[in-house]
């Protein structure tokens, strides 16, 4: 008991870190965490050169990733592979001789048969890392107490797991990290065209409403490029980046992220928006790219996002038991003591409202991390 006392003295967050993390799903850069230090991003400057044609700006891109792909070739011939386009990109680019993808039971979640379709294509060895409940929920706690800070993101844990699979049969991956970001990939980039105001960006970025947002660092510019600088910055160094980490250190594992390269980065913020995003979809001038690669099947596939149906196993026992034991245990009553718990579960399973279970799967992850830090 004394140990575990002086662990949550150590490591529960103050109150502006525990709102942010609830409200984003990851610690933010300028509401620490015990051990965290507040230390501000580099700003990002957007700086597109009027007049420049598409055609140079897709020459300059072609001929970042084929040096991208040159140097890694010298690292690693094996790579992660979901169904999208930077992922097999990545694949394609380096001919990596390994793939690995993960599946479940769960048809509407399982990227597997596209991954397998894209291997088949490049002629990789490629291995699928079925992931059952049990596994997922077994992996919890090993996987927070490797992360330096907790996180909300469901699909760490998926990744945690394809690490440790991956351990098996090489020793150095790549991983597509980066392009979503650095190019708008995500699908509220294109839903931004059809609700253009400043404040856009709060209502994707949260899982809350855009009034209980609390403050956040300033971005100049619109709803877009508003929603671009937060991405490149908290999202990108409080949820996508240390998740790398935490799965090498619980697979042994390096896992290289070729996006990562400042030409690159400097590249993408010179990128006028319409060679971004429209309505259609995001990342245009980077799928045009990716052509020559892997073809328009894959260039242009719809993103999926590297699902994980834990909402749907949240509900079924024994992780409903272990879900509610955990928010409701004397760690819970001490750190959430500003939060309705007890009310949200209610939404959840008595009343059957999907729309909170985020925050539940945060708050679990969060308790998690502080039984094993």
């Amino acid at each position: 008991m004394m140990g575990a006392s002086k662990t949550m003295e150590q490591s529960t967050p103050n109150p502006r870190a525990l709102e942010a993390y609830l409200r984003f799903s990851y610690p933010l850069g300028y509401a620490p965490f015990p051990g965290q230090e507040n230390v501000p991003y580099p700003e990002i400057r957007f700086t597109s050169v009027p007049g420049r044609a598409k055609e140079d700006y897709l020459k300059e891109l072609s001929r970042i990733l084929e040096d991208i792909f040159e140097t890694e070739r010298q690292y690693s011939d094996a790579a992660f592979l979901s169904s999208g386009v930077d992922s097999s990109l990545i694949a394609f680019g380096i001919r990596a001789r390994k793939t690995f993808s993960v599946a479940y039971e769960e048809q509407a979640f399982d990227e597997s048969a596209l991954a397998m379709h894209s291997a088949e294509k490049l002629g990789s060895e490629h291995h699928i890392v079925k992931i059952s409940p049990a596994d997922y929920f077994d992996a919890v706690g090993e996987s927070m107490a490797c992360r330096g800070l907790p996180v909300g993101d469901a699909s760490y844990i998926a990744l945690f797991i394809a690490a440790r699979e991956a351990s098996l049969h090489t020793d150095v991956i790549c991983s597509g990290e980066g392009p979503d970001e650095l190019f708008c990939g995500y699908p509220c980039y294109s839903r931004y065209f059809d609700n253009p105001c400043e404040d856009f960006w709060l209502g994707v970025n949260t899982v809350m409403e855009i009034g209980e947002v609390p403050e956040l660092p300033f971005y100049g510019g619109d709803g877009f490029l508003k929603m671009n600088a937060f991405d490149l910055t908290e999202w990108m160094h409080g949820d996508i980046l240390p998740n790398l980490p935490g799965a090498e250190k619980g697979s042994g594992i390096s896992i290289r992220t070729p996006y990562m390269r400042q030409d690159l980065w400097d590249f993408a913020l010179s990128l006028p928006v319409k060679y971004k995003a429209d309505r259609t979809m995001g990342k245009l001038l980077f799928r045009e790219a990716a052509l020559p690669y892997v073809g328009a099947e894959i260039a242009f596939r719809e993103k999926k996002g590297f699902p994980v149906p834990v909402r749907k196993w949240m509900r079924l026992e024994p992780f409903k038991t272990m879900i509610l034991d955990a928010l409701m245990g004397t760690i819970a009553r001490t750190v959430l003591r500003c939060v309705d718990v007890e009310e949200i579960l209610r939404v959840f399973y008595i009343a059957g409202d999907d729309s909170v279970w985020k925050q539940i799967w945060e708050m679990y992850a969060l308790i998690r991390w502080l039984e094993t830090t």
